[in-house]
């Protein structure tokens, strides 16, 4: 006989599978309609351990509840997980809240929150009521907000999309921005993604502040793009990612001589010498960043005044391995200044 529960759970029904054994099953529903918790997860748990997906997502509700039982969110996502992965609709909607709230799993993660929200929206075995709310959760994970750390001169902004995040580098970067930079990391990593790229939206800035960020980009695997302008410490940056992608008609790389300022005067001169600090530092970051044409750069480098910059963009940037792709080439890009 088919039965479901009662109860409630989370802000909505305690909903039971629909039960494939008689006895024990529908003795523990009518423990479990007397408050009597402890006997019915007596009666469910062996059933659920001969993977009964009705009794599996009712001992899951008894640990989440705490109900018979020392509360445990563990223990409550490892039966709903036994029970979603038999396709019971409820089960996959409650793993996919704990996921989403990071309770009882290895890590929040927004993306298998979603694949489990739609896989519930899908169901055919779920009431209208359970595809609803999978829909909703589902639509309301997908626009979630964005996070943001700032830093002096700028902000990290990091999107989150399916498995993927989008960390936007916007401003001017300083000191505070490689300090800060691991915050957005760890911020990203709390959303659940599995791959990261670095979209640059920046002028530039300090050259020792830069190569810090470009070599940890090149340590944690992360992706770079741009789709304006990036240059100075930030076209360093850029040439860390491993995969660089120009994206539009607008996107280019800015190169120049790195300058020095003056503390008496606040002056600035460029430092075109090869043995000065930051020519030297520039040449021995290419030289691990991209080998084979790290020289043919640093002679743009040198060519180029700190009161200038050359602009590298298109073949020329794939011939030098500053970028690995173009992407759109002929399209104008979101969030670019027409000029």
């Amino acid at each position: 006989m088919k039965r479901r529960l009662r109860a409630g759970l989370v802000g909505c029904a305690l909903l039971a599978s629909f039960a494939t054994f008689g006895g024990p099953y529908d003795q523990g529903v009518a423990a479990y309609d007397q408050g009597q918790y402890a006997t019915a997860l007596s009666l469910w748990l062996p059933l659920a351990e001969q993977g009964n997906a009705a009794a599996q997502y009712n001992v899951a509700v008894l640990f989440e509840k705490g109900q018979g039982v020392a509360q445990s969110y563990q223990e409550a996502a490892r039966w709903y997980l036994k029970a979603a992965e038999q396709g019971d609709p409820d089960a996959q909607v409650s793993i996919a809240v704990l996921y989403e709230k990071g309770l009882g799993v290895v890590a929040r993660s927004p993306s298998v929150a979603q694949k489990w929200y739609a896989l519930a929206a899908a169901n055919p075995r779920a009431s209208s009521r359970v595809k609803e709310r999978a829909r909703k959760r589902y639509a309301d994970l997908s626009h979630a907000r964005e996070e943001v750390v700032h830093f002096d001169g700028g902000r990290f902004v990091i999107a989150p999309s399916q498995d993927i995040c989008v960390i936007a580098l916007q401003g001017t970067i300083t000191t505070d921005t490689s300090y800060k930079f691991e915050e957005a990391i760890a911020e990203s990593a709390k959303l659940g993604c599995g791959e990261s790229w670095l979209l640059l939206e920046s002028p530039g800035g300090a050259i020792d502040d830069g190569i810090r960020v470009a070599r940890e980009v090149r340590f944690k695997g992360l992706r770079t793009i741009t789709r304006a302008e990036c240059a100075s410490a930030c076209s360093l940056i850029f040439v860390a990612g491993t995969e660089r992608v120009l994206a539009g008609s607008r996107a280019r790389i800015g190169l120049h001589q790195p300058a020095t300022a003056r503390d008496y005067d606040k002056s600035r001169r460029c430092a075109s010498g090869s043995d000065s600090n930051g020519v030297s530092e520039i040449r021995k970051f290419l030289r691990w960043a991209v080998p084979d044409t790290a020289d043919r750069i640093m002679d743009i480098v040198l060519g180029t005044s700190c009161d200038s910059i050359e602009w590298i963009q298109g073949q020329q940037a794939l011939d030098l391995a500053i970028a690995t792709r173009l992407a759109s080439a002929d399209a104008e890009m979101p969030g670019q200044t027409k000029r």
